[in-house]
């Protein structure tokens, strides 16, 4: 296959409430109230984290028989340390993640070597993991009268 592109739109609905859309599917973005939002959903980093988790899921089971893994079931988890005075201007630390991590339960009567290349498999070609190891973010502004 050739370049895919995918997009996204956020548009305001007031506070710190966004509505997003990709393709035809929709939801809302928010943040926690202790952070000034109203909660009504995940914020921009969680969302972050929740790419990464069902990138790595898709891919378990895309490439589990490929690897010869028999899925009984599996969850993915991942997390973040995010210092908030980076992105508040409180401090100068990074305003983004200063490390993520992800862990992936499976259960499975498979061979544990099976299922060990197959995380190795799945940490090699994770595009979400592949695109937060460093890729060019480039911004235009707009400005409608």
């Amino acid at each position: 296959m050739a370049n895919t592109l995918f997009e996204a739109k956020a548009s305001w609905a007031g506070g710190l409430k966004l509505n997003l859309e990709s393709r035809q599917h929709k939801w809302v973005i928010d943040e926690p109230e202790f952070l000034g939002g109203t909660d009504l959903g995940a914020n921009p980093v969680e969302h972050l984290l929740g790419g990464l988790a069902s990138c790595v899921g898709v891919l378990v089971s895309v490439f589990a028989k490929a690897h010869q893994v028999e899925l009984k079931d599996f969850q993915v988890f991942a997390e973040g340390d995010l210092d908030l005075d980076g992105f508040q201007g409180l401090s100068d630390v990074r305003p983004g993640f200063s490390e993520i991590r992800y862990r992936v339960n499976i259960e499975s009567d498979s061979p544990k070597a099976n299922i060990d290349a197959l995380l190795a498999h799945i940490h090699k070609v994770c595009p979400v993991k592949d695109s937060l190891s460093g890729v060019a973010v480039l911004n235009q502004v707009v400005v409608a009268g």
